[in-house]
């Protein structure tokens, strides 16, 4: 569900579009490019990737957020009690301390929290089908 760099689209509710601008899908070095239900658009490229650790690791090139310098790795952790994976999305950034608190929310509440929640719904409806 999540290997696929372009694939965001599919359960992020803050992404209205995404394409890939150069590479292909779990290729290191693919540029993303994500058009934000806001309007604004980020570049990301994959820097990582690795199908038998279950994540990949990716930077924001260009955005509309006050950052500088950010890292994220969206990793899936197998649960062995109970058949359930673990989806664990962090990421680490640079900003001005005047406007940390803000976008500790923005990118923790508004992108990372309610991306998984929506996650979890699609792989819920995935696994009735």
């Amino acid at each position: 569900v999540i290997r696929d760099f372009d694939a965001v689209v599919d359960w992020n509710p803050g992404v209205r579009a995404s394409r890939l601008e150069s590479g292909a899908p779990t290729e290191v070095g693919s540029i993303r490019v994500l058009d934000i239900v806001d309007g604004t658009q980020f570049r990301e490229t994959l820097l990582a990737h690795s199908d038998l650790e279950h994540y990949y690791t990716y930077d924001i090139v260009e955005s509309a957020l006050p950052c500088q310098n950010y890292i994220a790795t969206h990793r899936l952790i197998e649960i062995t009690d109970g058949n359930k994976t673990l989806s664990c999305w962090e990421g680490d950034f640079d900003c001005d301390p005047a406007v940390a608190d803000e976008l500790n929310r923005i990118v923790g509440d508004m992108i990372y929290l309610d991306a998984q929640r929506t996650l979890n719904i699609y792989i819920q409806e995935l696994n009735h089908d």
